[in-house]
C-alpha cells in the first residue's frame, strides 16, 4: 500500500488554525482573488502523521515537506507553521484527495507555466510494516534514460524535475540497480517505468528519496 502525490504551486489565501489553511493553485492576480478558487487542506494530515498513528492513511491530504539526498528541500512548503508563515510554496496532494476536488478546483499537472512530464512533479510513500522492501520509503519521479546495462544495473541518464523537456536541460548520469528498492521504486505496480532487458528504455523513475519516520519507538 503506498500514497501516491502530485505537486502544484501554492498561494496561501486563508488561514483557518494551526495547520488548517486554504490556497490558490495558480497565481491569484490573475483571477481576482477569487475565494471560490481556494482550495482547502489541513497540512497536519500527512504520511508521517499516518506512520505515527495520529490519523489513518486514508485520511492523508498532503505529503510532508522533506529533505531530499541532495539537500534540497521538497514536498509541501506552503504553510501557516513551516517553518514560519510561507505565502508561496509547493503542495504536494494526495492522488485520491485530489481527484476528489470539483473539477474547476483541480490543479493542473504539469502546474501551470511550468513544462516536464506529469510524473516529474510526483511523490509516492509506501506505508510502513508491511511485507515489501519499499515499506517507509519516499521516491521521488524524475524523467530517465538508460544508457547501458549490466545486469540489473543500468547507467542512467537523470534529468532534475520539471526540466526533461527544456532544451537547455542538462541531466546527470549515474548507476543504479534498477532492482532495488534501495535506489528506486522497483517491484509490484511499480511508478518506475525503465528497465533492464525488454524494459523501455526512456521514461519514469521515481528515485528514493528518504526514509519516512514512524515517530515510534518500534
Amino acid at each position: 500500500m503506498r500514497c501516491v502525490f502530485v505537486g502544484t504551486g501554492g498561494f496561501l489565501g486563508r488561514i483557518d488554525g494551526e495547520t488548517r489553511c486554504a490556497f490558490w493553485a495558480d497565481e491569484p492576480v490573475d483571477h481576482g482573488f477569487d475565494p471560490k478558487l481556494l482550495i482547502t487542506v489541513d497540512l497536519a494530515r500527512t504520511p508521517s502523521a499516518a506512520a505515527a498513528r495520529e490519523i489513518s492513511w486514508d485520511e492523508v491530504q498532503v505529503d510532508d515537506c522533506f529533505t531530499g539526498p541532495n539537500g534540497n528541500v521538497n514536498g509541501t512548503t506552503l504553510g501557516p507553521r513551516w517553518p514560519e508563515l510561507r505565502l508561496e510554496g509547493g503542495v504536494y496532494l494526495e492522488r485520491g484527495f485530489r481527484e476528489m476536488l470539483p473539477a474547476a478546483l483541480r490543479p493542473a499537472c504539469p502546474p501551470a507555466g511550468l513544462n516536464g512530464r506529469a510524473f516529474e512533479y510526483m511523490t509516492t510513500v509506501y506505508w510502513p510494516h508491511q511485507d515489501d522492501p519499499r515499506a517507509g520509503k519516499r521516491y521521488a519521479g524524475h524523467y530517465a534514460e538508460v544508457l547501458e546495462e549490466r545486469g540489473t544495473l543500468a547507467r542512467v541518464s537523470v534529468y532534475p524535475p520539471g526540466s526533461s523537456q527544456r532544451p537547455s536541460a542538462r541531466p546527470m548520469t549515474m548507476w543504479i540497480d534498477l532492482a532495488s528498492a534501495e535506489h528506486c521504486d522497483a517491484g509490484p505496480d511499480s511508478l518506475t517505468e525503465i528497465g533492464t532487458g525488454d524494459a523501455p528504455k526512456r521514461g519514469a523513475l521515481f528515485l528514493i528519496a528518504g526514509q519516512l519516520s514512524t515517530g515510534l519507538n518500534e
